[in-house]
């Protein structure tokens, strides 16, 4: 589609042209979450092309996000919805695990709480999220929209070599308690996330940095109500598995790859979602 090559090609130009010291963000996976911050008064850009197919149609979202480092250990960062396309009866869904394809404005802050190192080069660390979204659609789905806020806790280990991170992730629409409102399902997620730096890429600056990423995750939707009323043909539980890539040049990096359903429960009759893909371009000033 046009509105997606423009979008890669706007990606791809923030690659050539990015410049400024690395910084500890973005050193993780695509889909599932994971437990890096930003060093103290350090900046992250984020540029994220992102696509689903469903049923036999392809969405598109071009998502950035910006994210600093008010300590080593907290962060916050704040993304906005470009939408490329969006068919008509497919509901968003989260993507990345910071980033939801949805029309919503997120403001995010991440806390690493728990930071151990074990030997050199080795730690064990736990980080905490608190999102807050707002929608830029009136009507999603056939649903009135309304904010919404979410939390999410990660947990891994990583050295030099070998990385772990599992979390969970979970999303409440602020909707009103009168039985006739409207209300977009919640959303919960869950993570596993193995990841292999191979031994050629273990050398300092300024050779380049390439890790690979085994990652896995499952994304359960309540039903939507409209009007009080529970809808038969939304709803879901669904299980993803894919690898990614992730590529560190200093200043820079650039990471993505595709995912597939392994496991599918939806409610009724729904389009069936055959893959997630994300191409994702970080810098640090």
């Amino acid at each position: 589609m046009k509105q997606i090559r423009i979008a890669a090609a706007l990606v791809a130009s923030a690659v050539v042209t990015g410049a400024g010291p690395a910084g500890a963000q973005g050193h993780g996976p695509v889909y599932g979450l994971s437990t890096p911050t930003l060093g103290k008064g350090g900046w992250n850009l984020d540029l994220a092309l992102m696509s689903r197919i469903v049923g036999g149609t392809q969405t598109g979202m071009f998502r950035p996000m910006l994210s600093y480092g008010i300590t080593q250990d907290l962060q916050v960062s704040g993304s906005l919805p470009v939408p490329l396309y969006t068919p008509q009866g497919v509901r968003p869904a989260h993507g990345p695990s910071r980033m939801p394809t949805s029309l919503d404005l997120e403001l995010l802050v991440g806390w690493r709480f728990h930071r151990r190192g074990i030997r050199v080069g080795t730690r064990v660390e736990s980080t905490l999220y608190v999102g807050f979204d707002y929608p830029t659609d009136a009507v999603r789905a056939g649903v009135r929209t309304a904010p919404g806020l979410y939390g999410a806790a990660v947990t891994g280990y990583a050295s030099r070599s070998l990385y772990v991170w599992a979390g969970g992730l979970y999303r409440h629409y602020l909707t009103p308690s009168a039985g006739s409102a409207d209300r977009s399902g919640d959303t919960g997620m869950y993570s596993l996330v193995i990841g292999y730096r191979p031994a050629l890429f273990r050398k300092e600056l300024p050779h380049p940095d390439w890790r690979i990423f085994l990652e896995a995750f499952g994304e359960r939707v309540a039903p939507d109500v409209i009007g009080g009323v529970r809808q038969a043909n939304t709803g879901s539980h669904q299980m993803f598995v894919g690898p990614t890539l992730l590529g560190l040049f200093g200043s820079w990096g650039i990471s993505g790859g595709p995912v597939f359903p392994v496991w599918r429960r939806v409610n009724g009759v729904q389009l069936e979602e055959k893959a997630r893909v994300v191409l994702n371009a970080s810098f640090w000033f």
